[in-house]
């Protein structure tokens, strides 16, 4: 048994002494009561940061040019926008197909994939990837070189960014030259 302190009660005996009676308090083992762990509240943040990505789902009207829209977006908000996904029709689409040829398709067209990113003020790395499908499962995809016309209502799903920074690979600064070995890169990648 361990004793955590001593308490002590005086009494004066006949004599004159003092004699003290000990009571001793036994030492729980463990915590003390009510040191229990409390759940913590949760962390709100209540600001908005300008940089941070937002979700947006667009809605196009028949007749109404989805890639100039997508850019007029981005440059009058001067965010990146990544677009994720589509929905809809579209007709009289002009593709850059991957060897390079042009491809001007005439009609409408299902969308089965888009995808892409526009900058603001129109960059020259601004694109727009697109598969297209029509009758008996046919499918042609390229990049969209010409007006992306909606024929019908088409949903487009996007996120938006702001102070994208432009990396080059193969990195050409010398700052990261010093540091090749520690991201496991090699002299044929990278060259300063």
């Amino acid at each position: 048994m361990t004793y955590k302190n001593m308490k002590g009660d005086e009494k004066e005996n006949d004599n004159g002494h003092k004699e003290v009676a000990a009571t001793a308090i036994r030492r729980s083992s463990g915590r003390p009561r009510g040191s229990k762990n409390k759940p913590k509240p949760p962390i709100i943040i209540t600001t908005k940061s300008p940089t941070s990505i937002k979700s947006h789902v667009f809605e196009f009207a028949s007749g109404v040019d989805i890639a100039e829209s997508l850019l007029c977006f981005a440059s009058a908000r001067q965010r990146g926008l990544c677009v994720l996904s589509a929905r809809g029709t579209v007709n009289n689409v002009t593709l850059q197909q991957a060897h390079g040829d042009v491809v001007v398709l005439h009609g409408k067209f299902d969308i089965i994939i888009m995808n892409g990113l526009f900058f603001p003020l129109g960059s020259s790395h601004s694109r727009l990837n697109l598969f297209l499908g029509k009758d008996q499962g046919r499918m042609i995809g390229g990049t969209v070189v010409g007006p992306l016309v909606a024929s019908g209502s088409v949903m487009v799903m996007t996120t938006s960014f702001a102070n994208a920074i432009n990396v080059r690979i193969p990195l050409l600064d010398k700052d990261n030259v010093d540091n090749q070995q520690n991201c496991g890169c090699n002299d044929r990648h990278i060259h300063s």
